[in-house]
């Protein structure tokens, strides 16, 4: 009597197993796509076309002049997303700033959570560092937040954000708006993230490098392969303005407000 090999059944069972694990990693969170203004992304339907069309002609001769980039986005409801998660995620799959300077600012917006963030890549941390971006929010746009004025709140600290830059660029000439120079005497109270405790770390390295010495010698590495190719997928291109300028490296600087 011919017995069947049970080798092919724990082999898809471990394939099938991994494409879940990998499914969930990479396609935790799902980030809309920016529309074709890129810089101005309205998705809560907050913001007047007279605010849309100053922040796009702004973020494009912005871009021009310092190669800088600042996109604005409002969304209905991120939900049980981590805000400062959410935000920092989204600079990276977009692209923000350029590939090089990693110089992109991101102003998200969430209504349904009462919740705002300016999100700064790495190459802005020193023109923009927490306790400024802090202070944008404070003084010009949280007291409109609060009125509901969602489009006077944007614009003004959209201006604050690009005058930043401007000065950062030795642009002073290129002030938007009515400009107030911001000091840096000011304490940030935004909570400050804890790290990642050492004993997720090392539970998740206990479950991940079995599968993935697994994946090697049943596959090839095929599925580990898929997901490093995967991770990738959100380097950006080098367009120029309305285009992700293929930044977005970002440490989790900025400061995160409710209203």
């Amino acid at each position: 009597m011919v017995t069947k090999s049970k080798k092919p059944k724990k082999i898809l069972l471990f394939t099938s197993i991994l494409l879940l694990l990998f499914t969930s990693i990479v396609w935790g969170v799902q980030y809309p796509s920016p529309t074709r203004d890129f810089y101005v992304n309205d998705f809560a339907n907050v913001l007047s076309p007279s605010a849309e069309a100053y922040i796009l002609s702004t973020a494009v001769e912005l871009e021009r002049t310092t190669s800088a980039q600042v996109v604005v986005v409002t969304m209905e409801d991120l939900e049980n997303e981590a805000l400062e998660e959410y935000s920092l995620g989204l600079l990276r799959e977009w692209g923000i700033g350029a590939k090089e300077a990693n110089n992109g600012v991101l102003i998200l917006l969430d209504i349904g959570g009462g919740q705002s963030r300016i999100e700064v890549g790495y190459g802005l941390e020193g023109a923009l560092p927490d306790g400024k971006t802090g202070r944008i929010q404070d003084n010009y746009m949280i007291p409109y937040y609060q009125q509901g004025d969602y489009s006077k709140g944007i614009v003004e600290g959209f201006n604050a954000i690009a005058n930043e830059v401007y000065k950062e660029y030795g642009y002073e000439d290129q002030i938007a708006g009515d400009y107030r120079d911001l000091q840096d005497n000011y304490r940030d109270t935004t909570p400050k993230k804890e790290g990642v405790p050492p004993i997720v770390l090392i539970i998740g390295l206990i479950l991940i490098v079995p599968l993935i010495i697994l994946d090697f010698k049943l596959t090839g590495g095929a599925f580990t392969y898929m997901l490093i190719r995967m991770l990738g997928r959100g380097g950006g291109n080098s367009g120029g303005p309305g285009n992700s300028g293929g930044g977005g490296s970002g440490g989790g600087g900025g400061s995160s407000r409710r209203f």
